[in-house]
């Protein structure tokens, strides 16, 4: 479910003055996209449930931030994102690594990878580590870029590169072990 959602004008009036029937409305409206996006993001259920709750503690303090309709849809998923980004920076530390250290994988060369057909992304993600599978997310499922990625988690462009193209390579290499692409033994793809 997407945060492509219609609520009506006269919801988001009533629910910016207080009323808890129109919050409860934009609650039940918005529950499975903020769950199902905050699950994807971490991969685990308890947490994705946490996050949860805590976007729509925000919704119910922030909503009369939202000046129309078409907005509440972008704003609810954005909440959800740095709500997720503050759950991560707070459980793992983020090193910085050293502009000196390279990376190989081009966005292009990335999209196509993925894109592929004998990938199952969503699968392979759950092999990474949080940091990991956040910057792929973003990058590739989101398309921000590696500077926005650097900023929302406040690290270098850098770092979001290395850690990118890290992910990258310990995708490629599940992709290509057909224990976990489904493919028979001596078939690589690339």
């Amino acid at each position: 479910m997407s945060f492509n959602l219609s609520c009506s004008k006269k919801v988001i009036r009533r629910a910016q003055k207080g009323d808890k029937f129109a919050l409860t409305q934009i609650y039940q409206l918005y529950k499975q996209p903020v769950f199902n996006l905050a699950y994807q993001m971490l991969r685990d259920e308890q947490r994705a449930n946490d996050i949860l709750q805590t976007v729509m503690v925000k919704m119910m303090t922030g909503i009369g931030s939202v000046s129309d309709r078409q907005k509440l849809n972008g704003w609810m998923k954005r909440v959800t994102y740095n709500t997720v980004i503050d759950v991560i920076r707070s459980n793992s530390k983020l090193v910085d690594i050293p502009d000196n250290e390279s990376f190989d994988y081009s966005a292009a060369d990335s999209l196509s990878i993925i894109n592929s057909e004998h990938w199952d992304l969503e699968r392979f993600l759950s092999f990474l580590d949080e940091r990991e599978r956040l910057v792929v997310w973003l990058s590739t499922v989101e398309g921000y870029t590696h500077k926005e990625i650097a900023e929302q988690l406040n690290i270098s462009a850098q770092n979001s590169r290395v850690v990118f193209s890290r992910a990258m390579k310990s995708l490629k290499s599940l992709a290509s072990d057909h224990r976990y692409s489904g493919h028979k033994r001596g078939k690589h793809y690339e």
